[in-house]
């Protein structure tokens, strides 16, 4: 996991790194690479910024994982300033559109390749939203307003995303419990258990902090994503031990893969058992096998052996039992 550089103050919680490991992890085995060490000029201010690249186009599969005011900017980067424990004003809104203009110089970029998205854990006043002009373009909790310098800023308002699966994971970072306990819930569905162990262990370790605590009061614990992630691998390795063997045969995923391997187990041992007996009815008819016999049988699937098995019956020769068909 990438480690981002945390603020003076070493007990600062870095609460753009744990967003942007959240959706590294989320993200990245579905073709968007995310950074949150974002150089914006040449030399970089500290900025709270996570930046999502699509390496290949938009998919159906990042539509799935991406929340509502991402997935719909059909550019190649998205810049995001993140503010979970900051409140929104006007400088805030004017220090995003100078990241935009100095990431597209110093990237690159043409206007048409890069959106900058702000994400806010805490809603803000509708009397802030009215004095900068910010009108929702459809999406419960997406705002944007009038174009300036003909750039426009699109807000992400967490408490206000619906309640659906692919906004649950922002949603995490919320600033109401209520919201954040919903997502949580919604994370522990089957569809999002499958995404990936390094995954479920930042969700694990998120949660223990986050659903204890108000985000406020975690401003000053030091969570970094590496420290987060230890923590939810402690805690699903102990709920593990404490449960017994039919409460894990109980878990959709677990019960599955506990089959499968079973499954396999018996047909290893089966094709064991089958180049065994070829291996003895070929000693019987040949005298001791070459390397190169015993190392097509070790490697052979069961349909193969079952073929020799009824070639060694008339065969004259080790090359005649292993000719290609």
């Amino acid at each position: 996991m990438q480690r981002c550089p945390l603020s003076d103050t070493p007990s600062k919680t870095c609460w753009h790194c744990l967003i942007g490991a959240t959706l590294k992890e989320l993200l990245e085995p579905v073709g968007i690479e995310v950074r949150t060490e974002v150089p914006v000029v040449s030399l970089p201010p500290k900025a709270d910024l996570v930046l999502l690249q699509r390496k290949a186009g938009r998919t159906e599969e990042q539509r799935l994982r991406m929340a509502d005011g991402l997935w719909d900017l059909d550019v190649e980067q998205i810049l995001a300033e993140i503010k979970v424990t900051e409140s929104l004003n006007e400088r805030s809104f004017a220090k995003a559109y100078r990241y935009d203009d100095s990431y597209l110089e110093s990237a690159k970029l043409q206007p048409c390749q890069l959106r900058t998205v702000m994400i806010s854990s805490i809603t803000p006043h509708q009397s802030l939203l009215a004095r900068c002009s910010f009108q929702p373009v459809g999406l419960n909790g997406v705002y944007e307003n009038p174009p300036i310098f003909g750039r426009i800023l699109r807000l992400i308002v967490l408490n206000q995303l619906a309640d659906q699966p692919h906004n649950a994971p922002l949603k995490c970072f919320a600033s109401r419990m209520d919201e954040r306990r919903r997502a949580f819930k919604t994370l522990e569905q089957d569809e999002w258990v499958r995404v990936s162990k390094s995954f479920n262990a930042v969700l694990a370790g998120l949660r223990s902090n986050l659903m204890q605590n108000s985000l406020s009061h975690l401003d000053n614990a030091g969570l970094t994503p590496d420290s987060v992630m230890r923590i939810g691998r402690r805690m699903l390795e102990a709920t593990l031990d404490m449960m017994d063997d039919d409460e894990l045969y109980a878990i959709p995923k677990l019960g599955h893969f506990l089959s499968r391997k079973l499954q396999d187990g018996a047909k290893q041992g089966e094709q064991f058992g089958e180049a065994k007996i070829l291996t003895r009815q070929l000693q019987r008819r040949f005298g001791t096998l070459p390397d190169w016999a015993s190392e097509r049988i070790t490697k052979a699937d069961s349909s193969s052996l079952e073929e020799w098995g009824v070639r060694v019956l008339d065969a004259h020769s080790l090359e005649e039992v292993f000719r290609e068909p």
